[in-house]
């Protein structure tokens, strides 16, 4: 696991919910495979299927399927997603829905499971879980769940990052952290817009996330004005070097494309109790 904590800014605005929720590290990273649906209740000529489609979330994590086509019995085929755990005290919450091409979706009903459970059993392999709506079963979901805690022995390049931006030597800024990725692709963590204040920018801000391979993983990061959304600096670095770098509290790094421009950030690395054979 990778915490990334940067006091630079946290992509745009003032200290939000998002920097409480960071305060929480993650405890694990629940793995949710989502297979397939049975909506049942009654059924009319002039109406239509429902066109669903699933979303789950435990603490601020959060992820939805694709939309189904007009049925009653959708499948997914075994679609996959990974959310991060803060506390076995949560639930993990999965919402089926019907998707409506105008307006919001509504919803056709909900299943719960505990995370204790999970984190006792480690795995729970086609579970069908019943899908309520005002107490009521509306029908069933099909899914397998797995948990990956946090483990002592670093003995793989699995696991969680937590990334912190502190500041940046250059006026109203933001930054946007990205991934391997290539540079038109959306990032993964924005921060707060602030303003300069002794000529440096100050985010405090964090952002926690999976990483499945250290050993390659690449971060980049752009520092933007953020009225004329134009690149101040940017800077891209291996995710292992920037962890050596925090422990050894070297920094800060300077960023490309600036004359005096340096950005202030750290990362601390968790491993996870998770295999590649398991992804």
């Amino acid at each position: 696991m990778i915490s990334f904590i940067s006091s630079v800014s946290r992509y745009c605005g003032s200290r939000s919910e998002d920097e409480l929720d960071a305060t929480l590290e993650a405890t694990g990273a629940l793995k949710i495979v989502i297979q397939s649906a049975h909506i049942g209740g009654a059924r009319s000529r002039w109406k239509r299927p429902p066109k669903p489609f699933v979303s789950v979330k435990v603490s601020d994590s959060q992820a939805e399927t694709g939309a189904q086509a007009e049925t009653y019995d959708p499948s997914w085929i075994a679609q996959t997603f990974f959310l991060l755990v803060k506390s076995q005290k949560e639930q993990l919450r999965i919402i089926l829905y019907d998707h409506k091409t105008y307006g919001k979706p509504e919803i056709l009903g909900a299943a719960a499971i505990d995370i204790s459970r999970l984190i006792k059993s480690g795995i729970v392999l086609d579970a069908q879980l019943p899908v309520l709506k005002e107490s009521k079963q509306k029908g069933d979901l099909l899914c397998s769940l797995f948990y990956y805690p946090v483990s002592i022995s670093p003995s793989n390049g699995n696991g969680l990052l937590a990334f912190a931006e502190a500041h940046s030597r250059c006026v109203k800024a933001i930054a946007k952290i990205r991934l391997n990725l290539e540079s038109d692709a959306p990032s993964i963590h924005v921060t707060p817009r602030r303003k300069i204040n002794n000529g440096s920018v100050e985010w405090e801000s964090m952002r926690e996330f999976l990483c499945f391979d250290k050993n390659t993983c690449v971060m980049y990061i752009d520092v933007f004005d953020s009225h004329l959304d134009e690149q101040l600096g940017h800077l891209s670095i291996c995710l292992t070097d920037l962890v050596e770098a925090t422990l050894a509290k070297r920094g800060p790094w300077p960023l490309s494309g600036s004359a005096i421009g340096k950005l202030v950030a750290s990362a601390e690395w968790r491993p996870l109790d998770y295999t590649p054979s398991e992804q």
